[in-house]
């Protein structure tokens, strides 16, 4: 007689699992993808480690989630002209409804330097990103 064999599988349990695994994983490779990014941000008087100012740079170690939670890590940079850096348009007037944006655009100091970097840098590291979350996702799973 064929023996009956019977498999449960507690699938709300297993999704919790791989959801903390990637949330880990994410969490393991932040500093990585800051550092990346960090590349295309811009800097006032050189980079931080060769003696400049880097506080846009450091803003976003200080200010970002340090671990991601239901599959969402934020990075910010938070200083006081993060965003008109980001857009890269001159700004224009005091604070306040009267103060307007480009159409020049900002002239960065730094090659690398770019608006928009996360999105840039999106484009040039964010494969890497996918892949070691999903090595890091394996090596938990097992």
């Amino acid at each position: 007689m064929p023996a009956k064999v019977i498999i449960k599988i507690d699938k709300a349990a297993e999704a919790a699992n791989i959801k903390m695994a990637g949330d880990e994983a994410l969490s393991d490779v932040r500093d990585d993808i800051i550092d990346d990014i960090n590349q295309y941000v811009p800097v006032q008087g050189g980079k931080p480690q060769n003696g400049g100012g880097g506080g846009l740079q450091s803003s976003a170690r200080m200010h970002s989630d340090q671990t991601a939670h239901k599959g969402k890590l934020t990075i910010r940079w938070d200083t006081p002209y993060a965003q008109y850096q980001n857009k890269g348009e001159v700004m224009k007037g005091r604070p306040g409804p009267t103060r307007t944006y480009g159409p020049e655009k900002l002239k960065y100091t730094s090659e690398a330097a770019k608006a928009e970097w996360e999105k840039y840098a999106e484009q040039k590291h964010g494969e890497d990103w996918v892949l070691a979350v999903g090595k890091g996702i394996e090596q938990r799973l097992g």
